[in-house]
């Protein structure tokens, strides 16, 4: 297997996924494909609704493209439902790439409704769903499974929680 991964971060909204993701990315200097961000440009040019799966379509291809560059990727959605999530576990494969996913949550209900209060708007034209989507989502949220993703609990200390997913990406489970 060569060097190259695709990380996926997945999770709920207010998990604190996308924060991570982004600093991930930073960190090590990798593309970050966020679904939000490709379903608000599609969303402003008229080519897609906020509510259909063209914005997971395209940043999959566009991560099939990055690995097959040899270059690694960072993936940042819900991913609800287990399809998206094998597709992106395919093109991983495919590439011979590390294949990555992350699950964020917030394992106190208390802290992660208040966290969705306050929520940073990352993407232009896009503004970041309530409670209510949020329960909607977790009625259709497919369980991942512990023994091949990583799990990180947003009510961890953020710098260790990033620690945790530089170890997991690098050296994997």
């Amino acid at each position: 297997m060569n060097s190259t991964a695709l990380v996926l971060f997945s999770g709920l909204p207010g998990t604190g996924k996308t924060a991570l993701a982004h600093r991930v990315a930073r960190h090590l200097h990798i593309p970050l494909f966020a679904k939000d961000r490709i379903q608000s440009a599609l969303r402003v040019r008229g080519l897609a609704d906020s509510k259909t799966p063209d914005g997971y379509h395209l940043m999959l291809d566009l991560a099939d493209e990055q690995l097959g560059l040899g270059v690694s990727v960072v993936l940042d959605a819900v991913f609800p439902m287990e399809e998206f999530r094998l597709a992106a576990r395919d093109i991983a494969y495919r590439h011979s790439a590390k294949f990555r996913p992350i699950h964020c949550y917030c394992s106190e209900l208390s802290v992660w409704r208040d966290r969705m209060q306050g929520r940073e708007q990352y993407v232009p034209n896009w503004t970041p769903v309530g409670w209510e989507a949020v329960e909607r989502l977790q009625a259709m949220y497919e369980p991942w499974n512990p023994e091949t993703t990583l799990f990180v609990d947003s009510l961890n200390n953020f710098e260790d929680n990033l620690i945790l997913v530089i170890d997991w990406i690098r050296i994997g489970g």
